[in-house]
């Protein structure tokens, strides 16, 4: 098996945290016999059975993935989310469930919130940042992994 790690912001533009856990997860799995690469974004020969997203990706792009075969896993970081009020939250999933599926995908296509629900998997690290996958976004809740923070 292959999986493929992507990412929208470059290591060379921002270090820190996520670039670490992005790291340590490739080492993780290698260490497991799991093949890694980073998406070379360029090379239309490279293959892979499972694309790794790191961040909300583009429900467009996540679908040109699996029209190709691969399985695709996103792994966000709610933080902004996380910190909101419980008032905010409630609003938000009052709005998503209000709306027609038509009208909310219109509405929220800019944002990538489908690609939570079309991804054949979703990561979070607390369970937590899981409810907010499933309550805010709508990611079925049998897709939905608890992997703790391999940064700690």
């Amino acid at each position: 098996m292959k999986v493929l790690f992507d990412h929208p912001t470059p290591f060379a533009f921002a270090h820190g945290g996520l670039q670490i856990q992005i790291i340590q997860t490739a080492n993780a799995l290698q260490k497991l016999g799991v093949g890694v690469e980073f998406l070379r974004w360029w090379d239309d020969e490279q293959t892979g059975d499972v694309l790794h997203y790191f961040g909300r990706m583009p429900a467009e792009t996540l679908g040109l993935a699996q029209a190709k075969g691969m399985k695709v896993v996103l792994a966000d970081l709610l933080t902004a989310q996380g910190s909101r009020s419980a008032r905010r939250l409630k609003m938000q999933k009052l709005v998503r469930q209000a709306l027609p599926a038509r009208l909310l995908r219109t509405l929220t296509r800019p944002m990538n919130w489908e690609s939570y629900r079309l991804a054949d998997a979703c990561v979070s690290l607390t369970t937590w940042e899981a409810r907010l996958l499933a309550d805010l976004f709508g990611a079925p809740p049998e897709k939905i992994h608890v992997i703790p923070n391999g940064v700690e």
